[in-house]
């Protein structure tokens, strides 16, 4: 893995304040969204066999590259 000098920061400030976490806080939490943080979005019937068909090219070419 490589890590540029201009993320050093970042990085040493992430691991700071996880290890600083308590494993006990992180096991056990469901993180269920709240209804206010829930868009629901509705597509008509030919956008739902659109997005059908293109799921299902997806996953066949990915079985396919997989077997090769």
């Amino acid at each position: 893995m490589t890590v540029f000098t201009n993320k050093m920061h970042e990085i040493a400030h992430l691991t700071t304040q996880l290890s600083m976490l308590k494993p006990s806080s992180l096991v056990g939490q469901e993180q269920v969204p709240s209804q206010d943080t829930v868009d629901t979005v509705q597509i008509s019937a030919e956008a739902m066999k659109q997005q059908i068909l293109d799921q299902a090219r997806t996953e066949v070419l990915a079985q396919i590259r997989n077997t090769r």
